[in-house]
């Protein structure tokens, strides 16, 4: 039998992946969500998913 993963350790893997993807930004997290900074740079969502997904958009936007 297998033991699961904690939410800890999963919650650690999740920003893991989001600063390898987003280099340059710094996340944090409060009771509102969770917050990337780069810069003046600041974006806020209730939950990591939320904020990579924007990251993502903003990220596509600035290129072009």
């Amino acid at each position: 039998m297998s033991r699961a993963p904690s939410a800890d350790f999963v919650m650690e893997h999740l920003l893991q992946e989001a600063n390898r993807e987003f280099s340059g930004w710094t996340f944090e997290r409060d009771p509102s969500g969770w917050t990337a900074v780069r810069g003046d740079v600041r974006l806020t969502r209730p939950s990591l998913a939320a904020l990579r997904a924007l990251l993502r958009v903003h990220r596509a936007t600035r290129r072009r």
